[in-house]
């Protein structure tokens, strides 16, 4: 029976689409500090994320926050 039922297509997040332009490897500055995107991820909440990695530290923000900050 559920191989008859049509799929419904899950229509990008805007954040998601946002993260796009930014590859991973592709060098940024984020709040004064520059990073190298390592991956863009998704959090369990569903939020779109990407991961830094700086000289010292590598961490996730969520997409939002990485929007508002940074300049590429």
């Amino acid at each position: 029976m559920l191989l008859n039922q049509i799929m419904e297509k899950i229509d990008p997040q805007p954040d998601h689409e946002q993260l796009k332009a930014f590859a991973p490897g592709k060098q940024v500055t984020f709040k004064g500090k520059a990073y190298t995107i390592e991956r863009r991820t998704t959090l369990a909440s569903g939020e779109a994320a990407v991961v830094l990695q700086g000289a010292k530290e590598q961490f996730v923000v969520s997409a939002g926050q990485f929007l508002a900050g940074v300049k590429s």
